[in-house]
């Protein structure tokens, strides 16, 4: 039975909301603003007809409601100006019908541009607004059906447009990371081909050479065979070497990425050069700065960033500043992760607002035997 339940509900789901993973189901949370269309019983006496008007538009308004999320761009009129018709027919039966006028306010987001959502909040307060005067309303509920839909448009307009740019952002952040890794992936390539393509030849040869002589010349193939066993273990020492100069291309790449989610911001970027820090030490300052370059983004406001390293004789130090709003007095998980990180490996972190903020991060040049 529950199995059906669920089921038969699933179904009903699928029919009224279309498949979108950021609203999920919050539309049927939503519905419980309907509750203000019940606040002038708070008032005492309400108009002769408020329960028949209240609850017939309520029929109407759901369906309408669920619908218009299907709905985009200009397609969206269909459903917002028949909620603004809602209000005005049942205005003169109950002075609350304001309420679906916020319901058609908070569709703004969806005509696909700033300007076109504040064009339709402007006309859906607009018509508020003649309404409420034609039938003159108390001050409260006039202020009401005016500032509420106006809130909740813009808003939502406003956050919209957050959410997009930090969409944008992080898909910029992703193939420029993706772009680094390949960059990187081709370098070790080649890399491996000009420190093994030169010494596995030469082991060929010599290995070809005593296999030749280990019948006529067996002293002379053993020392082919011993020159072979000194060149592999030179070839495999370079390759450790390399080896641990590639375990921190991360803040090479975080560095490329901080350039382009700068200016994909508006935001222009003054970055030093990456420099060769130790491999724990590097992948750790490359965690700070993406979290530090996203609080720019977010909460600055900034015009410029800068990014600086300094060699110091026991480690490094990295600053990230920004001519924005300057440093918060609360830190957020952002701000703890950074300290909590560098604390790991025996660094630490400050935050200057002098003007706008400024961020210091030390590391060890010993961090990662600590780490270890």
């Amino acid at each position: 039975m529950t199995r059906r339940l669920k089921a038969i509900l699933l179904r009903i789901d699928r029919l009224l909301l279309p498949d979108d993973d950021e609203v999920g189901r919050l539309p049927y949370a939503w519905l419980i603003y309907l509750g203000f269309l019940f606040f002038p019983l708070t008032l005492g006496e309400v108009e002769p007809g408020f329960w028949w008007a209240t609850l017939i538009s309520m029929a109407l308004f759901i369906p309408l409601y669920f619908w218009s999320f299907r709905l985009t761009g200009w397609k969206l009129l269909c459903g917002v100006v028949p909620m603004v018709g809602l209000c005005a027919v049942v205005t003169p039966f109950n002075p609350s019908a304001f309420t679906y006028a916020i319901y058609a306010a908070a569709y703004s987001p969806g005509y696909g541009s700033p300007r076109a959502g504040l064009i339709s909040v402007v006309g859906v307060v607009a018509a508020v607004l003649v309404v409420f005067w034609v039938h003159s309303l108390p001050l409260p509920f006039f202020l009401m059906g005016l500032l509420i839909p106006l809130m909740v448009g813009v808003s939502n307009i406003y956050f919209n447009e957050l959410n997009r740019k930090n969409a944008e952002i992080k898909l910029s952040q992703q193939e420029v990371r993706r772009l680094a890794g390949k960059a990187e992936r081709e370098r070790i390539a080649r890399d491996l081909h000009d420190l093994l393509g030169h010494t596995l030849s030469v082991m060929v040869r010599k290995t070809e050479l005593a296999r030749r002589l280990v019948s006529t010349d067996p002293e002379r193939a053993g020392t082919e065979m011993a020159e072979v066993e000194s060149v592999g273990r030179q070839a495999l020492s370079q390759v450790r070497e390399a080896v641990s100069g590639w375990r921190a291309p991360e803040l090479a790449a975080e560095l490329a990425a901080t350039r382009l989610t700068l200016e994909s911001a508006d935001i222009s970027a003054q970055i030093d050069e990456p420099p060769e820090i130790p491999g724990h030490a590097g992948r750790v300052l490359a965690m700070v700065l993406r979290e530090a370059v996203t609080n720019i983004i977010r909460h600055s406001g900034a015009e410029h960033g800068r990014v600086e390293f300094e060699q110091e004789q026991a480690g490094w130090t990295m600053r990230v500043c920004d001519d924005g709003r300057g440093c918060t007095p609360e830190e957020g998980n952002g701000i703890q992760g950074m300290r909590e990180r560098l604390a790991d490996i025996g660094g630490r972190l400050e935050l200057n607002s002098d003007p706008g903020c400024t961020l210091v991060a030390w590391v060890p040049d010993e961090c990662e035997e600590q780490a270890a």
